[in-house]
């Protein structure tokens, strides 16, 4: 993956390689082959100094990008990184013999989350644009709770927020920043990330907190989804238990046979948005994912659907 720029100076490749021999040959050897595959080189003593200094997290992240092409696996592409985060965190402790200076200072593959397998079950069904504007069209809004599930299901639709970020939104968090409408939301990690609203959704969410009695003395530190519990007299925050059942509920209603359920929505507005011709990179800063393989998984999931085999067999 890296082109060779710098002196060769590998002898602790080779002390490393060494160390994990003693345990076990064929370690050893997945090692060497993981560290060579990185590299891009026949024989570890290719590899110099300037070439371990140079890595970083964008290497990193690009390499997963470039295997998750490829079509390894997430368990093969979980192995490599491991091994390679193995030889930065030993050569972090190594300190040359002659002038005990040190050899890098600080480990580019750590931290990283591992890659999942895409479950290709009915968890990762996801609905058409068709089918995204029956299911809207389908909910009745007389009522406080048909007006909140609206709300829901045209914010989940259009910002591919995961079930958490949308049960923990308060009503604080809708502000408008430079000309846009936004929501702030905690993403994993507790990372704080502004979400564009769409105009519909916007007035959707307003006339929720209008018929709440919360669009102008409301309590900002609300929670903006409640449970409208009717065993409650306070309405409560929207137990994150409901969703699903809330989801489902409506998408029966929409005579929608898929098995539909919060996590659909966000895959539903992930594929949405490639499938428009979206750039991967803005892709993954709207759906909040940290590592960029995580949204190949869903380009790749869609060109498998395009480019399929069976699409050439006629025989009906």
């Amino acid at each position: 993956m890296l082109k060779h720029i710098g002196v060769n100076n590998n002898h602790f490749i080779k002390n490393f390689l060494d160390i994990k021999g003693n345990r076990s040959v064929n370690t050893a050897k997945g090692y060497e082959r993981d560290i060579k595959d990185f590299f891009n080189v026949s024989n570890v003593e290719e590899i110099t100094l300037n070439h371990i200094k140079s890595v970083n997290i964008f290497h990193v992240q690009n390499y997963i990008l470039y295997l998750t092409e490829k079509g390894f696996s997430s368990a093969t592409i979980n192995r490599k990184i491991s091994s390679l985060s193995a030889l930065y965190k030993w050569l972090l402790k190594y300190k040359d013999n002659y002038n005990e200076v040190e050899i890098i200072r600080y480990n580019p593959f750590s931290g990283l989350k591992e890659e999942k397998p895409i479950v290709n079950n009915k968890e990762t069904e996801f609905l058409t644009e068709e089918e995204c504007k029956k299911v809207i069209n389908s909910i009745k809004t007389d009522n406080v709770i048909g007006i909140r599930n609206r709300a829901i299901i045209g914010l989940a639709l259009t910002t591919a927020l995961r079930k958490s970020e949308i049960i923990n939104i308060k009503i604080k968090d809708i502000c408008t920043y430079g000309n846009y409408d936004v929501i702030i939301v905690k993403r994993k990690g507790n990372k704080q990330d502004m979400v564009k609203l769409q105009k519909q959704v916007l007035e959707f969410i307003y006339e929720y907190l209008s018929i709440t009695s919360r669009d102008k003395v409301g309590n900002k530190e609300d929670y903006l989804f409640l449970g409208h519990s009717r065993n409650s007299k306070k309405d409560n925050k929207l137990d994150p238990s409901s969703l699903n059942y809330i989801i489902k509920n409506i998408c029966k209603n929409a005579n929608i046979t898929k098995a539909i359920k919060v996590h659909s929505m966000r895959h539903t507005a992930i594929t949405l948005a490639i499938t428009k011709g979206v750039t991967i990179e803005k892709v993954r800063e709207f759906a909040g994912h940290r590592n960029i393989a995580t949204t190949n998984r869903y380009i790749h999931s869609i060109d498998t659907l395009k480019n399929n085999a069976g699409d050439a067999i006629d025989i009906f």
